[in-house]
């Protein structure tokens, strides 16, 4: 009988142990280059939020809607993946889950981010890449 249960513990301890392994992985967490705060270059209002997780934020700062002051549009959580030379974005607050890829680049050397135009507004254009240059 005190086999069976020595048998049962090491059975356990490695489904424990294959269990934790598994939860460590990397592939959720911001790259290391990435974390921080980015100022987009032209327009310098708007900014990217890295942190450790599979999201940034997208700070665009607020605007009158009627009597309510609002964030402006498009603001808010991104999910995001980050692929070759794209990036794929699911905005946070859409009620879809379907992601959209969008150009990208990180320039190590400059420290700065090239990304596609996820958040078209009345100041640029759909294709437009748009630099954002780290701030901490």
């Amino acid at each position: 009988m005190k086999t069976i249960a020595t048998n049962y513990n090491s059975l356990f301890f490695l489904l424990v142990l294959f269990v934790a392994a598994g939860c460590n992985k990397d592939e959720n967490e911001t790259p290391q280059h990435l974390r921080g705060t980015w100022i987009e270059t032209v327009h310098k209002t708007d900014t990217l939020e890295f942190s450790e997780s599979d999201l940034f934020i997208l700070n665009r700062g607020m605007e009158m809607q009627g009597e309510y002051l609002l964030p402006k549009p498009h603001s808010g959580p991104y999910f995001y993946e980050i692929e070759r030379d794209s990036i794929l974005l699911i905005w946070g607050l859409s009620s879809s889950s379907y992601g959209i890829s969008y150009y990208f680049e990180y320039d190590e050397q400059n420290e700065m981010i090239r990304i596609g135009n996820f958040f078209v507004d009345s100041l640029s254009r759909n294709n437009e890449i748009l630099d954002f240059l780290r701030v901490n």
